[in-house]
């Protein structure tokens, strides 16, 4: 991520199948996915607006389906991180109740949007 030419941060997703053991008996469990892998903003630049307006972008990118459909976007945060939780949550995303290494999985459901011609 850029802000002019100043490098602030660096997201990554992926495109993927829910199919770890710890989800089997969950709805999603072998469903298409796109995992949000990474989201760092350089302390420096945190708290300036800059990490919700890259992730609003990227979420807006994925909702494209790029690598192919999917019914959900999935992330872990650190379940100490009440700011992330908060960001999270205003985009729509619901913890799922799993923790792994002190992370919770959150999901988002994708709606598919019915464009009609004109």
């Amino acid at each position: 991520m850029y802000v002019d030419e100043v490098v602030v941060g660096f997201m990554m997703y992926i495109y993927d199948t829910l199919d770890h053991e710890s989800f089997e008996n969950e709805d999603f469990y072998g469903k298409k996915s796109y995992f949000i892998w990474h989201m760092m903003i350089d302390k420096r630049y945190q708290g300036k607006g800059y990490g919700k307006l890259a992730f609003e972008k990227m979420l807006m990118d994925i909702e494209k389906m790029p690598y192919g459909e999917a019914k959900y976007v999935t992330l872990f945060y650190h379940t100490s991180n009440a700011k992330a939780k908060t960001l999270y949550a205003s985009f729509g995303f619901e913890d799922t109740g799993i923790i792994q290494d002190h992370s919770m999985l959150a999901i988002k459901h994708l709606d598919k949007q019915i464009i009609l011609a004109h």
